[in-house]
């Protein structure tokens, strides 16, 4: 932005309280055009955190989430004001009139969003090529898993890809220290309201064998399940707040949210993973979907509804549509999330069939992770009904199952667990 330019809260340096610091920037009152990829807008209501504007023809291209560069705001004076990033957060039709939120992007905030740091370098993805591929195979795959990875970087710079909430890097940075305030802890989980009805619900959904009455407080739910767990669920539970208002964004969510179930109660029988971690295993395999949806929901929702019952079909779907996979997307997500290495190896593998016994040797956990995704994803498809159950589904089980040493009886408690206390077909196919 200019020397007029609108900045967040963040970058005051003078420490003037928020309301001095809303005086310093215009406030149009109506009188104001925004010029949109060089279209123009009635200028609605402007502050320093956001927009709206009006518009008697809607734009398809204006939908929720999508992100603009370079947008001129004009005032009625002649003054002309430039925002580097504008996200669309919201919209809706009155009078006749298409009426649009959008929330300014300071891009020189400490918490900027990512679209600058949607990087992988050679020498990230060699490393990804060398942790997930046969070696006889990596030449070829490198190649390609290399273009998939550049094109999600790519697509994923024209919607907007938040950081993780500053509650959240505060939370890991405590859990870090050597001795971790738990005072401090509970506080910034309790701050606030939606995000802890979130974690204290996922708590009692991912250690069901607790006992409900002690899981209800924070306090008691860190001292029960221990600090190692506390990051993972507390990730979930920022995740699931995020994406609740698009209907296609919270079925994928919710879908994710039944593999999270099946993978902690699978997790029992895997070494080295947590019932915590297992979870949020399940939870972000799709984190890829969300972002991949928001650039085309018409065309997105075909593809998830087909993964329920035919996930590798719309794997290629998402290929052929995109360049691209969920796979690929949700691996710079979460890697600039700046999430465990096993973690997003395994969102990177958990569609593959090329898991060798060498690789699964040398890197344990990020093969497990995969092999974790894939049959809590199968838990989480077939609890929703026989129909779901295809070949490739099974496939997928039988896949997972011969890399891992787990019996029929931990697949059938996943699957009672899911039918139990997930949500159903209805919340999740029906949107």
């Amino acid at each position: 932005m200019n020397s007029a330019n609108f900045q967040s809260s963040a970058a005051v340096a003078d420490g003037s309280s928020l309301t001095n610091e809303k005086r310093k920037f215009p406030r149009f009152e109506r009188h104001f055009n925004v010029v949109i990829n060089g279209e123009t807008y009635l200028g609605n209501d402007i502050s320093m955190e956001g927009l709206s504007f009006t518009t008697d023809q809607p734009n398809v291209l204006i939908i929720k989430d999508s992100l603009f560069t370079d947008v001129q705001v004009s005032a009625a004076d002649g003054k002309t004001y430039n925002i580097d990033v504008l996200v669309i957060t919201s919209s809706r039709v009155k009078h006749g009139k298409h009426f649009y939120g959008a929330q300014i992007i300071d891009m020189a905030d400490a918490f900027k969003p990512m679209h600058e740091g949607l990087v992988f370098d050679k020498k990230d993805v060699d490393n990804l090529v060398n942790d997930a591929c046969e070696a006889t195979k990596s030449a070829a795959i490198c190649v390609h898993l290399e273009n998939k990875v550049n094109t999600a970087i790519r697509l994923l710079k024209d919607v907007y890809v938040y950081h993780l909430s500053p509650e959240l890097i505060l939370v890991r940075d405590e859990l870090r220290a050597i001795y971790p305030n738990f005072a401090k802890i509970e506080a910034l989980i309790k701050k606030n309201p939606e995000t802890l009805s979130e974690f204290i619900k996922i708590a009692q959904l991912a250690f069901p064998r607790k006992s409900i009455d002690q899981l209800m407080k924070v306090r008691s739910i860190i001292n029960l399940i221990g600090l190692d767990n506390v990051y993972d669920l507390y990730v979930s539970s920022v995740l699931i707040r995020q994406h609740k208002n698009s209907r296609l964004e919270k079925a994928i969510m919710m879908h994710g949210m039944n593999a999270g179930l099946a993978a902690a109660e699978l997790s029992e029988s895997i070494d080295g993973i947590s019932r915590s971690e297992a979870y949020l295993a399940g939870l972000l395999q799709n984190i890829g979907a969300v972002f991949l949806s928001k650039l085309d929901p018409v065309a997105y929702n075909h593809i998830f509804r087909m993964s329920i019952s035919k996930p590798y079909l719309a794997l290629q779907d998402e290929l052929d549509l995109f360049g691209t996979t969920h796979c690929e997307a949700g691996v710079v997500i979460a890697k600039n999330w700046r999430l465990p290495s096993d973690l997003y190896k395994g969102i990177l593998l958990h569609h593959s069939q090329h898991i060798s016994a060498d690789i699964k040797s040398t890197h344990s956990k990020s093969c497990n992770y995969a092999l974790l995704m894939m049959l809590s994803n199968y838990v989480a498809c077939s609890a929703l009904g026989k129909n779901y159950v295809s070949d490739e589904l099974k496939q997928s089980r039988d896949y997972a199952m011969s890399h891992l040493t787990l019996s029929d009886e931990s697949v059938r408690a996943a699957y009672r667990t899911v039918m139990t206390i997930g949500h159903k077909v209805d919340e999740i196919a029906n949107f």
